[in-house]
């Protein structure tokens, strides 16, 4: 049974011309073969070593070469063979071949691990010309001749520990190296099946943004059919009859009433201007003011809209202006003056004659990076089935020939268009409020 096989071996490299030298660190640094057995086999039989021997509590791996060029030769072939050394002790004077100091720097460039103590009885270099000539290192400790046993034997024990952790940080270092690429890895990964989860993503949006264009298209083009479908019946009607009366009168006979003829010319042109105006609502439905954003004074926009539906909103409404100071938005004048004047033209339609206080109150204020616009009536309101279509083409709660149910639409479009939101909170009997959103300049 051998102790030293289960001991961790550390190698020291002594690189000195005198034979006496080498054989002092033998002694120093490796133990007696034969305390070692001994030792092992008193361990084996009573379960206790010895505190006997001044020897190392392990052992050292202790390597000569008598000159620089050889020690650099043995430190090369430790590299390369996988079995470095951790210290080397080398002194300063070895005639004929390089000094030590020459030797240490030629065997950091072989090894940039290795501790190196110099040994010296002279004064060959001071302490800042070795510096000078190896560099700021924590690697280097000079030993002075005649050296003391403990001195040794402490330097070896304290340096190989050092170079251990130093191994041992590196392995640890290189692991996690390891692990963080393999982490980086799975990372890429991940980002590459999220970019592809996200194009495809993308993809179906786009088939389903084409999709619900398609509906709206439909929907678009149902509501068209359906609101051109009543005045243009009115008007052949009336054509068809004023047709008949002129071909009677071709055939020679008299006219029997031409305030009928009249009256029927001017119904098919009431036919024709509700036509047009469908028309000019689905133009201007599909622009949805395309105009660029500019800064916008929205309280100057209110009081223009205002004045400008006075008329609808009469002497018997009584407004309420609840203006707080605001930024300027980022709109366009003529959009949101359409807005505003559409809604309180529906808020002046909302308050039937019979009401007894009927009153719109108009209101801004500064929410965060947005400009919050109110417009609130006290009239009938909006049943809560139709509260969710209002925004919807063509959709209308008016009676025939009141509107075309694209009013609101537009609104939407032309708010939504600038980052905007509308919204709108009603209750029947109660009256209703359109809130607006809007953005502040970028």
């Amino acid at each position: 049974m051998n102790l030293s096989s289960t001991l961790p071996s550390r190698r020291i490299l002594v690189i000195d011309d005198n034979p006496s030298i080498h054989q002092d660190f033998q002694k120093i640094l490796t133990p007696p073969a034969e305390s070692a057995s001994l030792d092992a086999l008193e361990s084996a039989l009573f379960g206790a070593v010895p505190m006997r021997s001044a020897a190392p509590s392990y052992p050292f791996e202790v390597d000569s070469a008598s000159q620089g060029e050889e020690g650099l030769q043995r430190v090369r072939e430790s590299v390369r063979e996988g079995q470095r050394y951790a210290v080397a002790f080398v002194d300063v004077r070895m005639p004929p071949g390089m000094d030590g100091v020459e030797t240490t720097a030629r065997l950091w460039e072989e090894d940039e691990d290795v501790q190196v103590v110099l040994c010296t009885a002279y004064s060959d270099y001071s302490w800042e010309e070795t510096r000078q000539r190896l560099g700021a290192t924590q690697r280097l400790l000079i030993l002075r001749k005649p050296f003391d046993n403990i001195e040794v034997r402490q330097m070896a024990h304290a340096l190989t520990e050092k170079w251990e952790l130093a191994q041992q940080n590196r392995c640890r270092l290189k692991d996690l190296n390891q692990a963080v690429l393999a982490r980086t890895r799975e990372l890429e990964a991940a980002h590459a099946r999220l970019r592809q989860e996200m194009e495809d993503r993308a993809r179906l949006e786009a088939r389903l943004a084409h999709v619900q264009r398609l509906e709206a298209l439909g929907r678009l083009a149902a509501g068209l059919a359906h609101e051109v479908s009543g005045p243009l019946g009115f008007v052949g009607v009336n054509l068809s009859y004023i047709r008949e009366a002129l071909e009677a009168l071709a055939s020679g006979k008299p006219l029997e009433d031409t305030a009928d003829l009249l009256e029927a010319c001017r119904d098919a042109l009431l036919g024709t201007d509700r036509i047009k105006h469908i028309v000019q609502d689905v133009k201007l439905f599909a622009r949805a003011d395309r105009k660029p954003g500019t800064p916008v004074d929205v309280r100057r926009v209110l009081e223009q809209s205002i004045s400008m539906a006075g008329e609808m909103l009469g002497s018997r409404v009584r407004l309420v202006r609840d203006f707080h100071e605001v930024s300027p938005v980022w709109a366009s004048e003529h959009g949101l003056g359409q807005v505003f004047h559409n809604l309180l033209v529906n808020a002046a339609h909302a308050l039937p004659d019979t009401h007894p206080e009927p009153w719109v109150r108009v209101a801004t204020r500064q929410q965060g990076l947005h400009v919050v616009v109110e417009i609130q009536d006290n009239g009938s309101g909006i049943a809560p089935e139709n509260l969710s279509r209002i925004f919807e083409p063509f959709f209308t709660t008016k009676p025939v020939g009141l509107g075309t149910g694209l009013g609101l639409s537009i609104c939407h479009g032309i708010i939504t268009g600038f980052g905007g939101n509308i919204t709108v909170d009603s209750s029947p009997g109660k009256g209703t409020t359109f809130r607006i959103q809007l953005p502040l300049p970028p």
